[in-house]
């Protein structure tokens, strides 16, 4: 089994603004995407909008995902930050044999699989921590977000971008 890589580390945060002026200047991060969940999923607000244009269009950004080369780092604002932990999940790199080697091992230890897909396997494991497992992963962080996957973007409302 080749683990190639931690893809990112995700975090939960009370402040999601705050934090990722806090991230950013602690490691020089640049941001990859904000999104927003709405009925219809994660959306992604355009690239150009600031927080401000965000909050003026009545959008509650949810998730940052910070970058700086091979480093990613996804804050998710959360009311209730004691009750869950900071740590959301942490996402791995693998060969699509180890991802299907992993889906059997899940399954025989009987670990909750939360989401599989072809290239994906989200579990939680019996401590508590939580695992995406992934073959693929772009080069440029900000074509992972959802809306830029799906074609979903954030109605900025007639707002000024």
């Amino acid at each position: 089994m080749a683990y190639r890589s931690v893809t990112h580390v995700a975090i939960r945060v009370m402040g999601l603004r705050e934090a990722e002026r806090y991230y950013r200047g602690l490691f020089g991060l640049e941001v990859a995407f904000r999104e927003a969940e709405t009925t219809d999923g994660w959306k992604t607000l355009p690239g150009d909008v600031r927080w401000e244009q965000a909050e003026a269009a009545g959008i509650r950004i949810g998730l940052c995902v910070l970058f700086r080369d091979a480093f990613r780092l996804a804050i998710q604002q959360e009311p209730l930050v004691d009750r869950y932990g900071v740590l959301d999940h942490v996402g791995l790199l693998v060969e699509p044999d180890d991802l299907a080697a992993l889906r059997a091992r899940a399954a025989r230890l009987r670990i909750e699989i939360t989401r599989v897909r072809d290239t994906l396997l989200l579990v939680d494991d019996h401590y508590g921590v939580r695992w995406e497992i992934t073959t693929d992963v772009s080069e440029d962080p900000r074509s992972d977000s959802s809306g830029a996957r799906r074609g979903l973007w954030l109605d900025m409302g007639g707002a000024p971008v």
